[in-house]
């Protein structure tokens, strides 16, 4: 159960009357919440505090995010350094950022779309719009991070592009593990 001072309790009714005053439309709820707060019921203090707070993204999955859109900016300069002659033998937008599941993964997306849009943080990356896949990423892109890691020059040769595009074009077309297919990126890296 959560716990409000006295003071927090005034500060919070000074608050939603402020905030009835200034959107009538949506009096009712502030007027609901003075009466909770003022009234005493602490098992509506939560509802009234916390509404609208999401759950704090861990920073482990922040820099997972992180790592995916890094990942994707070397990608995707690793093809602008290809000759026109291999660019032509590759599918770009198979290089572009294609997002995360949001039935299971909208708190990556949510992310995401921060750092790319409000922070504008890989200004340079190509993105599918909106950031959404029909199958959960993390497990793809975890696999491409450890496998790519393995790699160990500034840009990908055109033949590991082909590879790392196979790999995202099915895996990303076929429910499922990203296993089977893991295999041809660790060939190609």
């Amino acid at each position: 159960m959560l716990n409000l001072t006295d003071v927090e309790r005034c500060i919070l009714i000074n608050q939603s009357r402020l905030l009835a005053a200034l959107y009538p439309l949506e009096a009712a709820e502030f007027e609901r919440a003075v009466k909770i707060l003022s009234e005493g019921y602490q098992e509506g203090w939560q509802e009234v505090v916390l509404k609208g707070l999401k759950a704090p993204l861990l920073k482990e999955d922040m820099n997972f995010v992180s790592h995916v859109l890094e990942m994707y900016d070397w990608l995707q300069k690793s093809f602008y350094a290809l000759s026109l002659e291999d660019k032509l033998h590759i599918k770009e937008q198979a290089l572009a950022f294609p997002g995360f599941c949001p039935e299971t993964e909208e708190p990556y997306i949510a992310y995401a779309t921060f750092l790319l849009e409000t922070l504008d943080r890989f200004a340079y990356v190509e993105v599918l719009k909106p950031l959404h896949t029909l199958r959960p990423m993390r497990e793809v892109y975890e696999e491409m991070l450890r496998e790519l890691s393995n790699f160990g020059g500034s840009v990908m040769t055109a033949a590991q592009l082909k590879a790392v595009t196979a790999y995202t074009s099915a895996v990303i077309s076929m429910p499922g593990s990203a296993s089977s297919q893991a295999c041809q990126l660790k060939e190609a890296c």
